[in-house]
Parts: C-alpha cells; sequence; structure tokens
C-alpha cells in the first residue's frame, strides 16, 4: 500500500507554516483548522499511517455454479494459534470480485451461496474454499491476489464451518463491529460530532475502532419508500445533510446517511459503502434508490454507481445519482500535501490531480437504469493552481471535468460556494424536482 510519511528539510512546524501556509489554506474545504499545524496532529496521523503501512489486499473473484442464482457471502477467517476466528465477510449478489484489507497473519477464505437468504450457512448450499483450502500467509503490504473460488454442488465437500451471520456471538467476533447497517438515529446523534469527524480524516483507524460508521437510517425502513442515500465529503459529517434532508418528501422518500472516515484511501472508502449497502439489500430488496453526494464524496459514491453498473446486469436497479461540488480532477493542494506535510493523509493520495483512482472511475460508462446529474458551485475567486476560478475550495476545471460532464444528463451550476451549496434553497429546488420526478418513473 502506498502510504506515505515524508518529511520536509525544515524541522519546525513554524517553518512549515511559512513556507505552505498559502497552498494549504487552498485545503480549507478538508476540514483542516489551525490546530492540525501542530506537531502533535501530524504525531497522531503518522501512528495512523504506520498502521496503515502494514495492511494488504487480498482479493480474487468469486463465480457461481449453482442454477439458483442466489446472493453470494465470502467469509474471512483468521487463523490464530488453535483458533478459527471470522472476522469478516461480504455479500455479492452477483459473482465478481470480493476484497479484504488486513493487517499480517495467517488467514481462510469459504464462500457459500445463500440459498435460502437467511444469512446462515446449511450444508446443503453450493460452498468452496479459496486457495485450495490452503491457509493464506500475509505479510506487511504484500498483497495478495488471484484468490479466485467457484461454490460447488454440496456433494463436492461442505464447509468445515457453519456460519450464522444473524447471530450475536458471530456479530461480537467480527472486526469493526460497530459498523451500522440500519440503526435508527437523529442527525444529532453524538457520533455525528465535529470532533469524530475530524476523527476520521486524522485517525481513520481510531474512527473505525470508536465510531464505526456505516450506513444510519434517519427512521425505520418503509418498503413503500424510496431511499436516498446522502453520502459527505472531507472531513463531513451526516450533519452537513440536515437543510436538504428538511427539504425531503418523507411521504415518498426516506433518508439514509453514508458515515465514514474520510482520512482512509478512496477505495477502501468506496468498498466500504459497496458492502454496507450490499448488506441492506440483503433484507430489503428496493428497487429503486438515490444518491446525493458532496465533494470528495462523490468520487466514492461514483465507484459505487460503477460496480453496480458492473453486477447488477439484469438492470433490476433503478439510481437517481447526484453530485455537488465535486473535485472530479483532484485538488493541487493534496499533491503539495503528499510532496511536503510531515504525514500524509492516505486520502490525499487519491485527490492528486488525474490520480488513478480518479481516472478509473470514468473507464465504463453508466447505463441506461442511471440518471446522473452534475451540481457545481461558482462563487469563489481566482485558484493560483490551475489559473482559473474556484467556489473558494474547488476549482471549476476540476468540478467540470469533461469526463463527467460527458456522463451526467445535465450540469447545472450554482452562485453558492463550496459548503453554501448544501443549504442554497435553489439546489434544494432543482433535487426536489428531479426526486419527484424519478419517484414518478415505472
Amino acid at each position: 500500500m502506498d502510504y506515505l510519511i515524508k518529511y520536509p528539510a525544515l524541522t519546525a512546524t513554524e517553518g512549515f507554516i511559512n513556507n505552505f501556509q498559502m497552498a494549504f489554506l487552498r485545503i480549507v474545504f478538508w476540514g483542516i483548522i489551525v490546530f492540525v499545524f501542530s506537531s502533535c496532529a501530524f504525531q497522531k496521523l503518522g501512528k495512523e499511517v504506520a498502521i496503515l503501512d502494514q495492511t494488504s489486499i487480498l482479493q480474487g473473484r468469486i463465480a457461481n455454479s449453482s442454477p439458483h442464482k442466489k446472493p453470494l457471502i465470502v467469509l474471512l477467517y483468521h487463523l490464530l494459534d488453535n483458533e478459527k476466528k471470522l472476522v469478516a465477510y461480504s455479500i455479492h449478489h452477483t459473482p465478481g470480485t470480493f476484497t479484504f484489507i488486513r493487517l499480517p497473519g495467517r488467514y481462510l477464505i469459504a464462500a457459500f451461496e445463500d440459498a435460502n437468504e437467511d444469512l446462515v450457512y446449511q450444508p446443503n448450499e453450493y460452498a468452496s474454499y479459496a486457495n485450495d483450502s490452503k491457509v493464506i500467509t500475509v505479510t506487511p503490504g504484500e498483497d495478495v491476489f488471484n484468490l479466485n473460488l467457484t461454490v460447488q454442488h454440496p456433494h463436492k465437500g461442505p464447509l468445515l464451518e457453519g456460519p450464522d451471520l444473524t447471530s450475536p456471538d458471530t456479530k461480537a467476533q467480527l472486526d469493526l463491529p460497530n459498523i451500522q447497517t440500519g440503526e435508527v438515529v437523529s442527525l444529532e446523534d453524538r457520533r455525528f460530532s465535529a470532533k469524530n469527524a475530524q476523527r476520521g480524516l486524522w485517525q481513520p483507524i481510531k474512527f473505525l475502532r470508536k465510531i464505526g460508521g456505516g450506513i444510519f437510517f434517519l427512521e425505520p425502513f418503509d418498503p413503500e419508500k424510496i431511499p436516498v442515500v446522502f453520502v459527505h465529503g472531507v472531513g463531513g459529517s451526516p450533519r452537513q445533510w440536515a437543510t436538504l434532508i428538511q427539504h425531503l418528501d418523507r411521504n415518498r422518500f426516506q433518508p439514509w446517511v453514508f458515515y465514514y472516515p474520510s482520512g482512509l484511501r478512496l477505495n477502501m472508502n468506496a468498498e466500504f459503502l459497496i458492502q454496507t449497502l450490499s448488506k441492506i439489500y440483503v433484507t430489503h430488496k428496493f428497487q429503486k434508490f438515490v444518491v446525493i453526494a458532496h465533494s470528495m464524496g462523490g468520487l466514492i459514491s461514483r465507484s459505487l454507481v460503477n460496480t453496480i453498473v458492473e453486477k447488477d446486469t439484469d438492470q433490476k436497479l433503478k439510481v437517481l445519482f447526484l453530485t455537488l461540488s465535486t473535485p472530479w480532477g483532484g485538488h493541487q493542494a493534496a499533491q503539495i500535501g503528499v510532496d511536503h506535510a510531515p504525514a500524509v493523509i492516505p486520502s490525499w493520495i487519491d485527490m492528486i490531480p488525474n490520480s488513478p483512482f480518479q481516472k478509473s472511475l470514468f473507464q465504463a460508462p453508466l447505463s441506461d437504469q442511471i440518471d446522473y446529474y452534475l451540481f457545481f458551485s461558482f462563487k469563489g475567486g481566482h485558484n493560483p493552481f490551475t489559473n482559473g476560478n474556484d467556489d473558494g475550495t474547488v476549482s471549476l476545471v476540476s468540478q467540470l471535468q469533461a469526463e463527467a460532464q460527458d456522463a451526467a444528463i445535465k450540469t447545472v451550476g450554482f452562485n453558492e460556494d463550496h459548503t453554501s451549496i448544501l443549504q442554497s434553497a435553489g439546489a434544494a429546488g432543482k433535487i426536489e424536482t428531479l426526486l419527484a420526478n424519478f419517484a414518478n418513473r415505472e
């Protein structure tokens, strides 16, 4: 993993500020305020990045030989001494790629087709092991790919384990047990505080351990209402969506908020969103939903939408996708941060202009079942990084990346800055109209 810690020639924090103060003012939108320039903040970040540096990607593809074509569940077991502990799992509604991010250790990967969709393995269900049932040894920073498997007829060998993913005992032993998939809360929940949002930026590992994150509901699930998933940006929290949620027609729509540590690499947070939503889908089987994302959250959400395009081959899901002030072309301040900061927030790496992550988002076109609208903000000034204009934070060049405009049904601009667009009556009105039209579609 390319998590970097670089130390400039200047040894004093004050010297760092003097040389790069103007550059880092451009990252205010990331929630970076004065205290983050202290050595204490960077020391904490350095410790977090050191942990992430030890992680490895475990990845493979799962295929299905069963005629039932039911959800596939991939299981990850950690082998420690004589104990085999289920530490993570992922749900796949169609065959495709599975990914786990792990620290060093010995692991075993298995999978089964959940034929009756009860999240419990039965011996008569199709199943298999990855890597020919061999133990997978993970060393620091060394990724492991090609862990491919095909679930087979139960006569060819059932799983030795009998996981029950609904069991409280199972949930208790999973890593990151605080991950939520539908807990009903209010926006005033203390987990959504500004302090915790900053922790997600500067201490993402601590955030996951203490807060957890996930998708939260603001009311009990109603099958008659269309879900609207709100995805915040860097250093943000679900509270930033208060105005737009107030404008939501609660007779036709139900608001969900995705909360994540914005300091993590974007592919990790995208996978976090994909898996959390997949687990909710197993239970509720909604056929239409909306994704509204702000700033960097738009990049993460586009990765989710791409996954839907890849896996929903029958195009059963209808999606309305809206982004507000998203830096599709990245931000030059991220480059400065990676090059010169005492410690680098991992998400900066993916926010460097035209990073590999950004380029990957447009490799496949959106399907006809996905309606995408691009909202941008332009109330700012001259951007020294692009020799153009911005919204006070993100340049218009980045917001209006050609590939993003090409994918959009319509591109709409607002005389708002990077954050005021979230309270804009004009933007709220446009969103209400798009939501109403979407709800009326067959």
